[in-house]
């Protein structure tokens, strides 16, 4: 019974087959498929609700209708696997770049990345993060050997489309625009219980990617070696890693 009852509710594959008045009973005002037919709306409807607050701004987008359609054709496709359903969204972004329901946009998927990096990064454990100033303090001899931790709450994404006009739009309920296909690097983090995003340039990108991986800061600063003031504008962006809190306090190894 419990077996049926859960495929009946999940609207499994084959769910159509199964008789409910087998084994529920009816009432004069719901019979037994209409009963279970609560529990299987339900049962959607949370899933639903649970995928609107990891992706508000998708779900803004969209509208109540298409985000809903949209909803229920990627649940059939990728359904709940994960006890927890803050990891329901996690194949959404991937699902978008082939989905053709209703919008039409062809920056859904990276819309949908970024909130979804946004909310993971919210759960990242906190840890405690070097100071600002911390750089000023290693000598000029040390500098090109140091290596940089990096906080959990870091993402960089790379994506197809600029959003930050999107963005903006969907903050301010304004109408959205046409979608801007312009590839951008965009780090998203967190200070303190704040999540945000912001744009890079495509050499601190490059330098970013090389300071994770953990590449020491000689071989960073080569990022910016094309710019006419590459000094300056590696020790800005590194610089700007340590104010956001991106280094770990144990930076240095």
């Amino acid at each position: 019974m419990q077996r049926l009852f859960y495929q009946l509710a999940s609207r499994a594959p084959g769910s159509e087959a199964i008789e409910p008045a087998a084994f529920l009973a009816g009432s004069p005002s719901l019979d037994a498929r209409s009963r279970i037919r609560i529990y299987a709306d339900m049962f959607i409807w949370r899933q639903v609700d649970a995928l609107r607050d990891d992706f508000p701004k998708l779900a803004l987008l969209l509208g109540d209708g298409p985000f809903y359609a949209m909803a229920e054709d990627y649940l059939r496709a990728h359904p709940s696997q994960h006890a927890s359903l803050s990891e329901l969204g996690r194949a959404l972004p991937a699902f978008l770049r082939t989905w053709s329901g209703e919008g039409g946009r062809t920056d859904l998927a990276d819309l949908a990345a970024l909130e979804w990096a946004r909310a993971k990064v919210f759960e990242e454990a906190n840890v405690e993060a070097a100071p600002s100033e911390q750089l000023r303090g290693f000598g000029r001899e040390e500098l090109p050997q140091l290596r940089l931790r990096f906080v959990p709450a870091l993402r960089v994404l790379r994506l197809e489309h600029e959003l930050g006009a999107l963005w903006q739009a969907l903050e301010q309920a304004a109408p959205a625009g046409s979608p801007s296909p312009r590839g951008e690097s965009i780090a998203v983090w967190r200070k303190g219980f704040e999540v945000l995003h912001a744009p890079l340039e495509a050499d601190e990108a490059q330098a970013l990617a090389l300071a994770r991986s953990g590449e020491p800061l000689g071989v960073v600063c080569e990022a910016f070696a094309l710019r006419s003031d590459a000094v300056e504008a590696a020790f800005r962006a590194i610089s700007s890693w340590f104010a956001e809190g991106w280094i770990r306090a144990e930076e240095a190894r």
